[in-house]
């Protein structure tokens, strides 16, 4: 799908998890950025379903930036407020302008 750089007018943080020693034998995890890129954030779809008494909700989005990008289905993407999980990043070689960036709301991080 052709895209234009003028469509790219929000702000999105690519966070990876990065373990380190603790100092006393185990380790810790944080979350560190990678690259914070202007985006095109448009819905895919959403659900709903009831678990334990509770209503879940999940929404799915593609985030589009301009490639390269060290993007990796391990990372977190985060959008304003919200912090959503990288499911699957589309590449299309190496002269491709854009990365295609499938990522869901509403799930653990």
């Amino acid at each position: 799908m052709p895209y234009r750089t003028g469509e790219l007018t929000e702000r999105v943080t690519f966070r990876r998890e990065v373990r380190s020693d603790d100092g006393m034998g185990g380790s810790r995890s944080e979350w560190q950025d990678i690259a914070t890129r202007w985006a095109l954030v448009r819905p895919m779809s959403g659900r709903e379903r009831l678990a334990a008494d509770k209503v879940e909700a999940s929404a799915n989005y593609l985030i589009v930036v301009r490639a390269p990008c060290d993007v990796q289905e391990k990372d977190i993407a985060v959008w304003g407020e919200h912090a959503l999980n990288v499911r699957f990043v589309k590449r299309r070689g190496p002269r491709a302008l854009f990365l295609e960036i499938e990522a869901e709301m509403g799930v653990a991080v």
